[in-house]
């Protein structure tokens, strides 16, 4: 068991764990519609934004900014918050992330592709010739999967072991696990894991799209962080990542779904939800058919999920839930609360927060 010292977020429902706390509460879509890209590509409020967000106000560092992709931003901001209350040796704080991936921008891709361009072809001698010279040369750092992690490490001054993993929602729960053992086996005092991702973005939205599950949900943005450490009520009581077969090779094929009647699932929940929870923030993709399984892998309990109020957000979601859930246990509204998540490729992710 690991205490949960401090806790970080931003998303749809706001800046600040504050806001993120009432919205979950109010159970408040905060999904807009936006202009970045045609509107019939998703069928609902289509964008999960982060309002009122102000990276040169907000953040430690104002000249580190130009260098951060957005990811990046969320990320520092939701750490920061989280690591407020660490007064420990700065070598004994490791950091822990879930690294999503950003992309270059629509303006400056195209602008690269265009000087690319030889008789209608992309010619690759143009594209590293006139098209490399449209290149902000500051685009490779922020693109970089473990950027975000870097940016979050030097706002807070921890100095001690971290590790970015891949990018998936059930990645930040890998990250949690990976924190919790670098806490008891002494590798660590304290341990943040982050988790952010900016899918608000019209090629990553595109691919969404073409998933097949634009009917159900639409692309978020947001950050959340978690200290570990020390001692309080609140703890990780388990955590575990797990893997379950996907149904076939092709985004479209298996994105979201449950291929084998959610057997994996159910073990994996079990496992970790150990003597029963009160309530799951659960892996749930507003599909009927789909988040029945989901449902019926889960322990008897109260079910609850947040992509439909606040957006597909990535490798955040799962430890956006995570931080969550631990309002819940903080304010006494439930003692036990179970945390799941899935990504792309059949990764799975469960965590119990209680006291």
């Amino acid at each position: 068991m690991t205490a949960i010292a401090g806790r970080g977020a931003i998303c749809a429902w706001g800046v600040g764990m504050a806001a993120a706390d009432a919205g979950f509460a109010e159970r408040r879509s905060a999904l807009v519609d936006n202009d970045r890209w045609p509107t019939d590509w998703f069928l609902r409020g289509d964008a999960g934004l982060v309002p009122d967000f102000r990276p040169r106000k907000m953040l430690p560092e104002r000249k580190a900014v130009k260098l951060m992709s957005r990811e990046a931003q969320l990320a520092t901001f939701a750490a920061v918050e989280a690591a407020t209350g660490w007064t420990g040796d700065a070598k004994r704080l490791g950091a822990f992330a879930a690294a999503g991936y950003e992309v270059s921008s629509l303006a400056e891709s195209e602008e690269m592709l265009a000087l690319s361009a030889d008789h209608g072809e992309i010619a690759l001698e143009r594209l590293f010739g006139p098209g490399r010279a449209a290149c902000n040369p500051l685009s490779p750092l922020k693109i970089l999967p473990n950027m975000a992690l870097f940016h979050a490490v030097a706002a807070v001054g921890a100095q001690g072991p971290h590790q970015a993993l891949g990018s998936s929602p059930a990645a930040g729960i890998a990250a949690l696990c990976e924190a919790v053992d670098a806490l008891q086996y002494g590798e660590a005092d304290g341990a943040l894991v982050l988790g952010a991702d900016a899918q608000v973005e019209v090629f990553r939205a595109h691919l969404l799209a073409e998933t097949g599950v634009a009917e159900t949900l639409a692309p978020g943005e947001g950050a959340a962080a978690l200290l570990l450490g020390g001692d309080g009520p609140v703890k990780v009581l388990a955590c575990a990542i797990g893997q379950e077969p996907v149904a076939g090779t092709e985004p479209r094929e298996h994105y979201g779904r449950i291929a084998d009647g959610g057997r994996a699932r159910a073990a994996l929940y079990a496992e970790v939800a150990g003597d029963g929870v009160d309530l799951a923030i659960a892996d749930l993709w507003n599909d009927p058919a789909r988040d029945a399984k989901e449902r019926a892998a889960l322990p008897d309990c109260d079910v609850v999920g947040t992509r439909a109020m606040i957006g597909w957000t990535g490798a955040a979601h799962g430890l956006l839930d995570v931080v969550l859930a631990a309002a819940l246990v903080e304010s006494g509204a439930a003692e036990r609360v179970l945390i799941t998540c899935s990504g792309l490729a059949g990764d799975l992710g469960a965590v119990l927060v209680g006291r």
